[in-house]
């Protein structure tokens, strides 16, 4: 039994992939106390959570930085000395 388990569900012990967490789990599904199991296991609704934060913040920021930017460049157009108005 540990061997076809070392063979089919080997999850690796640093930051291993979402998809080897939910392979693992699936094959310990039934278990005693599974809050006491799984106390040490990482917790992929909340991993996922916190990834969708992250990446909402970063296109607030970029969004941020285009319009800082844009209102730079419209700002210095009249002080440029190529765009005369006639």
């Amino acid at each position: 039994m540990e061997d076809y388990l070392r063979r089919n569900f080997d999850v690796q012990h640093k930051r291993p992939s979402e998809e080897a967490l939910l392979k693992w789990r699936s094959a310990v599904s039934i278990v005693k106390n599974p809050r006491r199991r799984f106390r040490m296991v990482a917790d992929l609704a909340k991993r996922a959570e916190a990834q969708r934060k992250r990446e909402n913040l970063q296109e607030k920021i970029r969004i941020a930085l285009y319009v800082q930017k844009a209102a730079l460049q419209f700002i210095d157009v009249p002080s440029a000395p190529s765009l005369e108005l006639n």
